[in-house]
């Protein structure tokens, strides 16, 4: 593909990123562009109403944030179910990824909040992030633990590396992925770190740096990826920021 127009590639790769997380790539309908602060959460057991005002809000990342919502077309570049839970991301794109493993988990007996995405109102540069997130609430704490179990042990699976060959320039490179238990605010989980680097001469100075945190407490899983959009030689430094941003919002779930 050499030969591209540069600012063209930067906006597809834009486009990528804005439609990036826990393993999918869409902007569906717009559904809300209040920057307001979230109202106040109950503490557990959660349902669908205050797990949604916990999540992150446009308020959250600051002016020229919006909200949408994934309209769940199975034609996305890298799809997977909107009520899913994602495990490892763009992995069902790979050629190269010798273990089976699934890009998401979707939840047996969880009511999904369905998946939103925060960040830019306009595809282009934007010191804005890429927030895509969702959350299921179950009837029990026991049915939360059972279906966290099985995230973490196929996110476990998720190859150190793994390659695309085929498909839109946007997802074609390496990619790298680390990942690490957390917990915040009473939440555990993990946070899974995935750097995506495309061929020179599809995009030689920018890469893809994305973290999906998937985090469970009481009767309720949430999951939120952060992806931003670096230069090349500029430190990766979604883990960092996504860690401050969850800190807030969880503390409003309690």
């Amino acid at each position: 593909m050499r030969g591209v127009d540069r600012k063209a590639s930067r906006r597809r790769v834009t486009r990528r990123v804005s439609r990036a997380a826990a393993g999918m790539l869409a902007l569906g309908v717009l559904t809300g562009c209040s920057g307001g602060a979230p109202q106040a959460s109950t503490n557990p057991p959660y349902t669908l109403d205050s797990i949604r005002s916990g999540l992150v809000s446009p308020g959250d990342l600051g002016e020229g944030a919006t909200e949408f919502k994934d309209n769940g077309h199975a034609s996305h570049v890298v799809y997977t179910p909107p009520n899913s839970i994602p495990t490892c991301p763009y992995v069902q794109r790979s050629e190269d990824v010798e273990v089976d493993v699934r890009p998401a988990v979707e939840p047996v007996g969880g009511m999904p909040t369905g998946r939103f995405i925060v960040g830019p109102q306009l595809a282009g540069t934007s010191s804005l992030p890429v927030v895509t997130q969702g959350a299921a609430v179950f009837t029990s704490s026991s049915l939360a633990d059972n279906t966290m179990d099985t995230v973490v042990a196929e996110s476990a699976k998720c190859p150190e590396t793994f390659g695309v060959l085929g498909g839109p320039p946007t997802v074609v490179g390496d990619y790298k992925v680390g990942s690490r238990q957390i917990e915040m605010e009473g939440w555990k989980g993990f946070a899974q770190h995935l750097v995506h680097t495309s061929p020179p001469e599809v995009n030689p100075d920018t890469y893809d740096d994305l973290v999906t945190v998937v985090v469970h407490k009481a009767n309720a899983i949430i999951y939120v990826g952060y992806a931003q959009i670096k230069a090349v030689g500029q430190r990766a430094d979604s883990d960092e920021k996504v860690k401050a941003l969850m800190k807030t919002t969880l503390a409003r779930l309690g």
